[in-house]
């Protein structure tokens, strides 16, 4: 029985797609600019956890996106929803595009269990619907038929968080309640090892910035895809690092002129600064980089190419040899053994500066000035 669930769930994966997005190579995932717009969601009529009537009708006006769910579920929902919670609903802030989540378990999912799910979400009934039917025939035909997200209920199995099968995409739905396409969350390629787990996150969060790009340009708002502000910490890094210049530039004209006090108070100013800079650079790689779309990739090609990719392997190389060099050089300093530290100094300074300005250059060249890709 569990081989023909699964031969059943394949045919209406397969058969989910219409044609017309097939023949036009757009596998129902249309760019958010895109005109497309396949079939209509059929009119329905269910109630959402606080026990109001809800209907295509309630939903015209603004784009709303349809999630696939149920409460016991052993299999994505749970991180489906945490991630709706985490990522889609903070990026989807100030506008009109509601989530809708619809139960595959209505019979179960009583009101009062919605809402206590809900509730673990904080969702904002405003914002985040969560709905059912009076039948899981009427949910399910409703999923497969109306919002063509294949659904399959295994008797088999014994689990109930594992009986419902269903697919892992969400249909974008827009204000005149035609859908805009089926955008398809789960990385099939995924593995376990940590590369592969970054990798998955990675296109996991394009895929939840591709979702938000299209709502929000069916809603007519302006949108960015791909989405290079996700995080503001590379611009923050390079001021930190134009910061630093400035400070070490200054520091190495008050030595000069002979202002030794000047010159002790700017180079600990840039110290701070680059320990600051050092802390949200490990941050925003380890951290936030991950689960923001990956590495922002240099799109030029011939000379400028490699010309990008010495400075670039040069600032990394010299900003390693550098710490160790700068920590001695103020280590000296405080035991006050001058004649070291401005031998060391003379080295230690001027690469100090060349990973300060190719540190501004870098972000410079990978962001404003980063050509578009062939």
């Amino acid at each position: 029985m569990t081989r023909v669930a699964a031969l059943l769930f394949g045919l209406l994966l397969a058969l989910a797609v219409p044609a017309s997005a097939a023949a036009q190579g757009l596998q129902g995932e249309p760019p958010p600019e895109s005109l497309e717009r396949f079939a209509d969601v059929p009119d329905f009529s269910f109630e959402d956890s606080q026990g109001r009537p809800v209907t295509r009708a309630d939903l015209l006006g603004a784009p709303w996106i349809a999630v696939p769910f149920f409460v016991r579920c052993m299999g994505p929902c749970p991180s489906v929803s945490r991630d709706i919670a985490e990522r889609l609903i903070p990026a989807l802030e100030g506008t009109p595009v509601r989530v809708v989540s619809f139960s595959l378990d209505p019979e179960v999912d009583t009101a009062a269990a919605l809402q206590e799910y809900a509730d673990l979400f904080e969702a904002d009934p405003a914002r985040w619907l969560f709905v059912r039917s009076e039948s899981e025939e009427a949910m399910h035909r409703f999923m497969n038929e109306g919002l063509l997200v294949p659904v399959v209920r295994d008797e088999a199995e014994a689990a109930p968080g594992l009986a419902i099968t269903h697919g892992t995409r969400m249909p974008v739905i827009d204000g005149d309640g035609k859908v805009a396409g089926w955008y398809e969350l789960r990385d099939p390629a995924q593995g376990e090892n940590g590369e592969e787990l970054v990798e998955a996150e990675r296109i996991l969060a394009s895929r939840y910035g591709l979702i938000v790009a299209r709502a929000r340009a069916i809603a007519g708002l302006d949108y960015q895809w791909p989405l290079p502000g996700r995080s503001v910490l590379p611009l923050v890094n390079a001021s930190l690092n134009g910061v630093a210049f400035t400070l070490l530039l200054a520091g190495l004209v008050a030595i000069l002129s002979g202002r030794k006090k000047l010159h002790e108070a700017l180079m600990k100013s840039a110290f701070v600064v680059s320990a600051a800079f050092l802390s949200c650079y490990l941050y925003y790689h380890f951290a936030v980089l991950p689960i923001s779309g990956g590495p922002t990739k240099f799109n030029g090609e011939g000379a400028v190419k490699v010309a990008y990719l010495l400075m670039l392997l040069t600032h990394v190389v010299l900003a390693v040899v550098n710490l160790p060099m700068v920590l001695r050089v103020f280590w000296l300093a405080h035991k006050q053994d001058w004649d070291r530290h401005r031998r060391l100094a003379r080295w230690t300074l001027p690469i100090w500066m060349y990973v300060s300005l190719t540190g501004v250059l870098v972000y410079l060249v990978l962001y404003p000035f980063n050509p578009p890709p062939a």
